[in-house]
C-alpha cells in the first residue's frame, strides 16, 4: 500500500472532520435515548379522601441493581413522585384512621398503567407489568 506524505494542515482539518461526524453521530444517539428515558419515567401519585396519607411505598429502577422499594416521606394527603419505573412500577398508599386511599400509575407518555381506590382505612396498590 503506498504511503502519500500530508501536510500537518491536511492531518488536522482530516481530524477536525472525523470529529465532527463522531459528534454529530453522538448528539444523533444521545437524542434517542433521552426519548426512552421520557417513555421509561413513571408518575406515582397517591391521595386521600376524609384523612392523610399514612406511608407510602414505591418500587423503582436504581441503575444496576434492579428495582428497589422505599418507603416515601409524607405529610397531608396527597404525594407524588416522577421516576424510572421500569418493568414492574408499584405503589402502596396506607391512609390515616378511616380515610380512602387512591393511587395512580401513569407512563410518560400519559397513559394510566393502574389506577386504585381503596375501602376506608385500608391500604391500597398499584401495580403494572410493561
Amino acid at each position: 500500500m503506498p504511503s502519500f506524505p500530508l501536510s500537518a494542515s491536511t492531518k488536522r482539518l482530516t481530524m477536525l472532520a472525523g470529529l465532527v461526524v463522531a459528534c454529530g453521530l453522538l448528539a444523533a444517539c444521545g437524542a434517542g435515548s433521552a426519548e426512552s428515558a421520557k417513555s421509561s419515567d413513571v408518575t406515582y401519585k397517591a391521595w386521600t379522601e376524609g384523612g392523610n396519607l399514612k406511608s407510602v411505598r414505591h418500587d423503582y429502577v436504581d441503575g444496576l441493581n434492579g428495582a428497589v422499594s422505599l418507603p416515601a416521606e409524607v405529610s397531608g394527603a396527597k404525594w407524588s413522585r416522577q421516576e424510572d419505573g421500569g418493568h414492574t412500577p408499584r405503589l402502596k398508599a396506607v391512609p390515616t384512621d378511616k380515610g380512602v386511599a387512591h393511587c395512580l400509575l401513569r407512563d410518560g407518555d400519559g397513559r394510566v398503567l393502574d389506577q386504585q381506590k381503596g375501602a376506608a382505612g385500608r391500604s391500597v396498590t398499584c401495580s403494572a407489568k410493561r
